[in-house]
């Protein structure tokens, strides 16, 4: 397995794949909780790679495994503290305010 880069980690979305293409996303990853340096636990350290970020794009396999990406070290920043109470509010929050 080849080791792969992100290109840009701010371009990276949560998604669900099913039968090897891309079911659902979210929008872009926020840096301060996937980037965050402060929040460690939540580091986005690699992604699979799709031919498309699109739903219907097709999951790209290598050796029958989902082919990755790693995100380069140098993508990590000191953003500072992150209540995590306050976020899952918000989300909550946001989430409430697309069903309607």
């Amino acid at each position: 397995m080849k080791n792969r880069e992100v290109i840009d980690p701010k371009k990276v979305k949560h998604g669900e794949i099913t039968a090897l293409k891309i079911s659902n996303l979210s929008g872009w990853i926020d840096p301060q909780t996937h980037l965050n340096l402060d929040f460690p636990k939540h580091l986005m350290r690699e992604v699979y790679i799709a031919e498309n970020l699109d739903i219907g794009g097709k999951v790209i396999l290598e050796d029958e495994r989902f082919m990755t990406a790693l995100v380069n070290p140098l993508a990590y920043k000191h953003f500072g503290f992150v209540d995590e109470a306050e976020r899952a509010e918000q989300l909550k929050e946001a989430i409430l305010n697309k069903v309607k």
